[in-house]
């Protein structure tokens, strides 16, 4: 059944799908790189989780005119074969199990090449009708293809992002797309380090900041990418729930118990306790550390006995405290356990 599974994104109002198995991650789109010898249908590349991704236009590469992008677009960063790439959404749906049904090429003939050689089939889903894309080709056949219905000249081929995709965008938009950029260079992989080091994911909650054990992450965004939806009767420390690649999951504010007063968060952490996944609500998230144990202080004598029940220890970041988090331990004794009782 998870062959049939598709994610759904729209642009121009049409709908497609791609099989979830090449899905690595959507996020919203960032300020991108431009490079010179990009194909015309590479709009430029970004540095996702320590890797460059080059970044697709289905407009571009499809033939049609393009009208550029826009703060709200998606990219949705898949796989294929060792291959990475980012696609460009205007929306982006929901998980469906869909079953693709091959094009009759007598019925479409007229139309572009692009459609037959880009397209497996198109899927009936409740309404609409999902065209389901071949990834493999979409990513691999030659840019030569895709410029044969071209109208209009290629972009110059390295211009800059905003010249080329938002020559609209605002002081405000360019900020925003700058902070994507910043915060998707974040990697939440851990990379070869001595078996004694102590891989952290740095946060802030409130006027603290905090190291997330990085073995336990596994994915970072920010919350307005997610609908935020309240949970009635909850307790304070539940902020709501969010839908998380099709997962609702719950959003847990650790101020309460790490006696920080509650606050609107910006950025969400999603953890995975055994079999377990669960959303955290920060403040903002900096960096990742790797900490060998004779960097890892003991906490100061005056924290309380509800910290030193969850934090492991305390280490300077910066020209400021970072208190590491056990937090297999406080999701475990806080959440998992209360929630059963």
């Amino acid at each position: 059944m998870s062959d049939k599974q598709n994610l759904i994104f729209g642009l121009h109002g049409s709908l497609y799908g791609i099989n979830t198995g090449f899905v690595r991650e959507i996020c919203w789109l960032p300020e991108l790189y431009s490079l010179a010898t990009t194909p015309a249908d590479i709009i430029g590349i970004f540095n996702w989780r320590s890797r460059m991704v080059p970044v697709m236009h289905l407009d571009l590469r499809f033939g049609w005119s393009f009208s550029g992008c826009s703060v709200t677009d998606r990219v949705i960063v898949v796989e294929c074969q060792g291959t990475y790439l980012g696609i460009v959404a205007h929306e982006v749906f929901d998980v469906r199990s869909i079953d693709p049904q091959p094009l009759d090429l007598d019925l479409i003939q007229r139309q572009s090449p692009i459609d037959r050689n880009f397209i497996i089939g198109i899927a009936q889903s409740d309404r609409d009708l999902v065209s389901c894309l071949d990834l493999d080709r979409l990513m691999r056949e030659p840019d030569a293809i895709a410029a044969l219905d071209r109208h209009e000249p290629p972009l110059a081929a390295g211009a800059d992002f905003y010249h080329r995709c938002c020559a609209q965008a605002t002081v405000a938009e360019r900020a925003t797309f700058a902070t994507r950029a910043s915060q998707l260079k974040i990697s939440v992989i851990q990379t070869q380090t001595d078996e004694t080091d102590t891989g952290v994911l740095v946060v802030q909650i409130g006027t603290d900041y905090f190291g997330l054990p990085l073995q336990l992450i596994v994915d970072v965004d920010t919350l307005d990418r997610f609908a935020l939806s309240p949970v009635p009767l909850a307790p304070p420390q539940i902020l709501g729930q969010i839908n998380w690649r099709g997962q609702i999951l719950p959003l847990l504010e650790l101020g309460t118990v790490l006696q920080i007063p509650a606050s609107p968060r910006q950025e969400v952490v999603v953890v995975q306790i055994d079999d377990f996944q669960v959303g955290i609500g920060v403040d903002r998230i900096f960096d990742v550390l790797y900490l060998a144990n004779t960097q890892i202080d003991a906490l100061p004598i005056a924290s309380t006995s509800q910290l030193r029940k969850y934090l492991r220890g305390v280490t300077k970041y910066t020209d400021r405290l970072l208190y590491l988090v056990k937090i297999q331990e406080l999701v475990e004794g806080e959440f998992l356990s209360k929630s059963v009782t």
